[in-house]
């Protein structure tokens, strides 16, 4: 397996002036300078398992588990990814199992992975589907969520919050947009931070595709009665069922936090 900060530096970028905070390790390991430092690591996931390395897998709505398959195309560890299996039996609105790994109510979130849908992936109306889940603690408090936004491809990687205010909003790209065609691997990069103080309005989510900044807003309410996020997970809910069977592949994912 290769290292992570080697693949890492292949697509890295020019530092932001907004983020000066950063350690040279931070941008090592980072597209676009994303997380400033002191984050602690608290996964680095190589899905050589479906589950383990501090992660949890439940199987939902899918009629087949999630398996480890090899891949030779993808860009970080070609012998382990995760493949994410959808059938068509699954209900509308569902997923068809859930990865996780418990956070310490953390008010910064740095997360990563690569991710590619297979070539015959069908879309529906609200999107490709969603992809990646933070849990706001305590529970009940509410989620936000990376999505892969378009009916058809090229899809772009947007978020959503559902707390209040916003009940449902959904954060398209600001800055650029990277487009994701099906059969390819694309790196994701998200970050999320909590604001100074109850009930201020400088809560931050930042998100890069392939090393390239798409969504920059420094802005964001969070739940006022919340105290950071519980829970990382990849939950791809899509909202009609597959026609035939088609997969959503993960290669190496990582989880900082504060």
């Amino acid at each position: 397996m290769r290292c992570h900060c080697m693949i890492a530096l292949t697509i890295a970028g020019a530092v932001t002036a907004c983020d000066r905070a950063s350690d040279s390790s931070t941008v090592a390991t980072a597209p676009t300078l994303l997380a400033p430092s002191g984050l602690e690591q608290l996964t680095d996931q190589p899905w050589n398992s479906v589950a383990g390395n501090g992660w949890s897998y439940r199987r939902r709505t899918s009629a087949k588990d999630a398996d480890i398959v090899s891949d030779g195309s993808a860009p970080f560890s070609p012998d382990y990814v995760l493949r994410i299996i959808f059938t068509p039996d699954m209900p509308r609105d569902t997923e068809p199992g859930v990865h996780w790994i418990e956070l310490p109510r953390s008010r910064e979130v740095y997360t990563g992975w690569w991710i590619k849908l297979s070539s015959n992936w069908v879309g529906s109306p609200a999107g490709a589907c969603k992809m990646t889940f933070l849990w706001a603690a305590p529970g009940g408090q509410g989620q936000v969520y990376t999505a892969l936004l378009g009916s058809s491809e090229p899809h772009h990687v947007g978020v959503n919050t559902e707390w209040a205010p916003y009940s449902q909003k959904i954060w398209e790209p600001n800055v650029s947009l990277t487009e994701i065609r099906h059969g390819e691997w694309h790196r994701v990069d998200w970050y999320v931070r909590w604001p100074t103080a109850a009930g201020a309005t400088d809560g931050v989510m930042r998100w890069w595709v392939d090393g390239a900044l798409n969504g920059n807003y420094i802005d964001v309410r969070f739940p006022a009665g919340g105290d950071g996020f519980h829970q990382f997970e990849f939950a791809p809910t899509i909202q009609i069922p597959p026609p035939a069977e088609q997969y959503m592949y993960i290669d190496h994912s990582f989880v900082r936090a504060r």
